[in-house]
Order: C-alpha cells, then structure tokens, then sequence
C-alpha cells in the first residue's frame, strides 16, 4: 500500500510539474521569428495585451482581443510605413499582416509556436528566438 501511495504522490507533482510552463506563459516570454525568415524580419512579441514585431521592412503592434490556454485573436495590426525596396519583401509582408489578422489559436511546442486559423488549420509557424525584452 505504501509505494502505491509513493507513487500516486509522485505523479500528482510530475503533472505539476509539467503545468507550470503553459503555451500562454511560453507565448508572453518569448520572441518568436517566422521559420525561414532571415535577420530580424517577421518577429512577434506578446506583452501584456499587446502585440509587436517586425514585418519585412516595416515594425507592426496590435492589441489582443482574446487571449488563453489555446485561443489567440487579435485585432487589427498598424504598421509604420517604410519603403520596402528588396524584390517582393513587400507583398509578403502585407501577406504575413493580413494572416495576422486571420489568427484565432496558438500552440507552443518546445521552440515552436504555431498561429492556426478558425479552422484549426497552422497558418503560421514561428521559432523561438530569445526572451521578451
């Protein structure tokens, strides 16, 4: 009787554990890049009920309409408004805001944080790059 209460004790803790370091918290401590992106294009940071980052050329924020354990809606994203001069940085990186604004749920997966549609569906995928700042 006595391991078998051991070992219920130690995988209550274990379930601890593993809570404390939910998507929510990864998405606030972190900067994310766009996979593939090169330099400091395409980033985002959430802090507080904001978001931020770089687009292709241009830096970007938003507010959060909603957020929580899967649920990410944002509202809609301004943006400075430099030239973009390089090929078709600037079509894509009107593309990637216009996805922005498309978002409706997160998972965070080790390094990874994956932006899904209404329909479940990744729209974009990030890499973790640093802490928030």
């Amino acid at each position: 009787m006595k391991p078998l209460l051991v070992l219920m004790a130690a995988l209550a803790l274990g379930g601890c554990a593993v809570s404390t370091g939910n998507g929510m918290e990864q998405l606030k401590a972190h900067q994310w890049q766009l996979t593939g992106a090169k330099g400091d294009t395409f980033t985002l940071q959430v802090a507080g009920e904001r978001l931020a980052g770089r687009g292709g050329c241009n830096r970007y924020f938003g507010a959060i309409e909603r957020l929580d354990a899967s649920t990410l809606t944002l509202g809609p994203v301004g943006a400075t408004r430099m030239m973009c001069v390089e090929g078709d940085l600037a079509a894509r990186e009107g593309a990637f805001f216009t996805t922005l604004g498309q978002v409706k749920g997160y998972a965070v997966a080790g390094d990874r944080l994956e932006l899904k549609g209404a329909d479940g569906a990744v729209l974009l995928t990030l890499e973790r790059r640093g802490a928030a700042q």
